[in-house]
């Protein structure tokens, strides 16, 4: 079977699961990064002969909203889909469910499913340095056992209807140090930072990944909020004392 590897991915974690996995199922899997938001408004189509490996990371316990959806260009014909969540140690919630769903109306039905740990998007002290070698060995020795391929769908947790989706009312932007070189507009994968207007978010496009905040080269954006780092702080308190384990979903 051809293999794909699609993902979305602003902050990299999603990514670094979706490859082993795929690449576990072949040397010769190809991409799609999602992430770009040119990439998401192609069209790509698949045969029941292919295999998507499809990623994204939870965000508030359910899967990433984004302006014109993440999968809606996405076309399966009765399409095998393996799905990969990663989450920052609290819980995935009814992601994975609604991520199925999802693939359900695009023609894709599910075969297995991955979650593991990454590195919370509000703070690299929760799940720091994740997914590392441990994870990404389960996730490598979850796809060898996806041969043959398992033909019927697994049972997923997660309730419908889904748990609402929240947000903080906060978004970043950068400071008196910005120097206005746009990379935080081409790397934002909701586009939500206009290039004639760096230092400025729009809230309302913002997803909240901090994909701007990783990637600025002088460290320029951030979410200095008092109420959004006392609301980090809390999770820090809440998540930093046990950590949460890869799991598998198979039939």
């Amino acid at each position: 079977m051809k293999i794909t590897a699609v993902y979305f991915s602003p902050t990299g974690g999603t990514q670094k699961y979706v490859r082993q996995i795929a690449a576990e199922l072949s040397e010769e899997y190809t991409e799609i990064d999602l992430t770009n938001r040119d990439t998401r408004l192609e069209e790509h189509f698949f045969t029941g002969d292919d295999l998507v490996v499809l990623g994204v990371p939870v965000y508030y316990g359910r899967v990433p909203q984004i302006e014109g959806g993440l999968l809606n260009r996405l076309h399966g014909d009765h399409t095998p889909v393996v799905l990969v969540l990663s989450y920052g140690n609290r819980a995935f919630d009814d992601a994975l469910l609604e991520l199925s769903d999802l693939c359900a109306k695009q023609d894709f039905y599910t075969v297995a499913a991955f979650t593991g740990i990454a590195q919370h998007t509000f703070s690299p002290k929760i799940a720091a340095g994740r997914p590392h070698a441990e994870d990404l060995a389960l996730a490598r020795g979850f796809a060898a056992q996806l041969d043959p391929l398992p033909t019927s769908v697994p049972t997923l947790p997660g309730t419908r209807p889904y748990s609402p989706y929240g947000s903080v009312p906060f978004a970043p932007k950068g400071d008196k140090s910005c120097t206005g070189c746009g990379v935080c507009s081409k790397i934002c994968p909701a586009g939500a930072i206009d290039p004639s207007a760096p230092r400025k978010t729009d809230t309302a496009k913002c997803i909240r990944c901090f994909a701007c905040i990783k990637q600025c080269p002088t460290l320029s954006r951030k979410l200095s909020n008092p109420l959004f780092r006392a609301a980090a702080k809390k999770l820090e308190d809440n998540l930093t004392k046990t950590d949460q384990q890869c799991e598998s979903f198979l039939p």
